[in-house]
């Protein structure tokens, strides 16, 4: 199957983290930095829901819940079973890729809006189990969970917020890396002919319930990642690590951003979250703002802005080998 070419993309990616390695030093205070690093493992978190709703057509609407399983995973072994960081880091990826391949096992079976039904039902679940939950301190005298959350003991002391935000940056750049290679692999293919025709795929033999649970795998153990490292730099997981919150996010961030497209969602990830999260909009505003980029961006943008922008350039691509031809 031949591997379609991904053109500028590399080009203008270097640019980018060419820009962003070189941000910092413009003079950026800690919490600039800091909206910068939630922004990176967000960014990666969307490209992670766009492996499953974007280039696998299965839309997901609890796709936090890896994201969570992650956080609480690591909060629950390092604080309550004092492992130490990395070794609580693996564990929680382990769990989260178990976590995607069990959804993916039961969503296989479905179709369209039943998926975005099971997976919504199966985060909200976690969401409320989480935020009921106490857990006791091995301490004593006090106990974790509900609202507040647990901590996250990472053992040493806390990155300075240089060194995290390029942490969170270089962790970026290697996963977006990972999932453009995997958007280009015969996988990635097989993918987008089956979120375009789910009949057409199974007619030229493609194991359909297979290939969707692939992607949920991959989605959750990308998203687990994420998770892993937000854990250890805001130091706490929360029931809000499971919200429908973070999984709109996601979905809305992949439709403005151009769904398939990985690059698209990823950009528009950081920089929604950045001017956010930066102008200190409350989560009811930023709610609101999501759903009305969502409209205009179905109005204006039905393919999402990359995917639109990719569109028209194909389009006028064609029209001059046309006129070339007459």
């Amino acid at each position: 199957m031949k591997k379609p070419p991904i053109g500028k993309i590399p080009g203008v990616l270097a640019a980018g983290a060419g820009i962003l390695l070189l941000l910092p030093l413009a003079g950026l205070d800690a919490f600039l930095l800091d909206v910068l690093t939630i922004g990176f493992l967000i960014a990666v978190y969307t490209g992670s829901w766009d492996i499953v709703g974007g280039l696998a057509g299965q839309i997901s609407l609890g796709h936090a819940l890896f994201f969570g399983v992650a956080t609480y995973a690591c909060a629950l072994l390092t604080s309550l079973l004092d492992w130490p960081f990395p070794l609580a880091a693996g564990a929680a990826l382990v769990l989260s890729t178990t976590a995607g391949a069990a959804v993916g096992m039961l969503s296989a079976p479905l179709k369209g809006p039943f998926v975005a039904l099971l997976t919504l039902a199966l985060g909200e679940a976690a969401h409320e189990f989480f935020l009921g939950q106490t857990f006791f301190s091995p301490q004593g005298a006090y106990s974790w969970g509900g609202e507040g959350g647990i901590p996250v003991v990472l053992g040493i002391q806390p990155l300075s917020p240089w060194t995290a935000y390029y942490a969170a940056l270089a962790f970026l750049v290697a996963c977006t890396w990972i999932m453009l290679r995997i958007a280009r692999s015969e996988t990635g293919l097989i993918w987008t002919a089956l979120s375009g025709s789910e009949l057409s795929a199974r007619a030229s033999g493609v194991d359909i319930r297979k290939r969707k649970l692939l992607a949920f795998v991959i989605g959750g153990a990308l998203a687990g990642a994420a998770g892993v490292g937000f854990a250890a730099c805001v130091g706490r997981a929360t029931a809000d690590d499971f919200s429908l919150e973070l999984s709109f996010q996601a979905a809305t961030f992949a439709a403005v951003g151009g769904r398939g497209t990985i690059v698209g969602p990823i950009l528009a990830a950081l920089l929604f979250h950045s001017l956010l999260q930066g102008t200190g909009f409350s989560p009811a505003a930023r709610v609101l703002l999501y759903a009305l980029a969502l409209l205009l961006t179905l109005r204006f943008f039905p393919a999402g802005i990359a995917g639109t922008l990719r569109e028209r350039a194909r389009a006028r691509r064609m029209t001059a080998r046309m006129g070339e031809i007459r």
